[in-house]
Formats: C-alpha cells, structure tokens, sequence
C-alpha cells in the first residue's frame, strides 16, 4: 500500500483488482485487472489517486497566471493566456461543469 504525497487518497493492490481508497479507508474506485497485464490499471490508478493534488495545483496555477504574462529571469516575456485557458478548462472540467454529452 502506497499513500499519495497529499495523504487523501491512496492505491492497493489486491489480488486481480487494484483499488482506490480515501484516508478513512472507503473505496473510491476499484479498477479491475486487464487481461494484458495490470501495468496500466496501476498507472491510472495512482493518476486517480493523484487528481486532487492536481486539481489543487491547477488552481494554484490559475490565480498565478492572473496577469496572463511571464517574465523569465532571462527577460524573455510569455504571454500564458492559452496555459490559462487550458487550466480554466480543466478545472471546470474536475468540477463537473465542462461535461460531454453522455457525461452524467
């Protein structure tokens, strides 16, 4: 059992199945085992395990980029509004609100 770097959510393999639970040990989701190999049922999971610390960091990102423009020590100026764009997709995406048509 590995517990992600945030401490909320963590995988476990156990036996055909790799599952991921929340810090109280409820189940988030239980991934079943391919019939190829387990390897990417492992990756996606930790990438689930891992999604509120992403979705943290995007809006760290987001209320950084405000200015739409970054300066790198080198003085070379970047303009960021289409990271921007991309962050604000995604977040509104993890809330629920940017959801393809058969989505719930």
């Amino acid at each position: 059992m590995e517990k992600s770097s945030s401490g909320s959510l963590y995988v476990k393999k156990k036996d055909e199945s790799i599952g991921v639970f929340g810090a109280d040990s409820s189940v988030v989701a239980v991934l079943p085992k391919k019939k190829n190999g387990d390897d990417t049922r492992i990756a996606e999971a930790y990438l689930f395990a891992a999604a509120p610390q992403l979705f943290e960091v995007c809006r760290i990102i987001h209320s950084i980029l405000e200015n739409s423009l970054i300066v790198t020590p080198e003085g070379f100026k970047i303009n960021c509004s289409d990271i921007k764009i991309s962050l604000r997709d995604a977040i509104l995406r993890a809330k629920g609100y940017r959801k393809s048509p058969d989505e719930p």
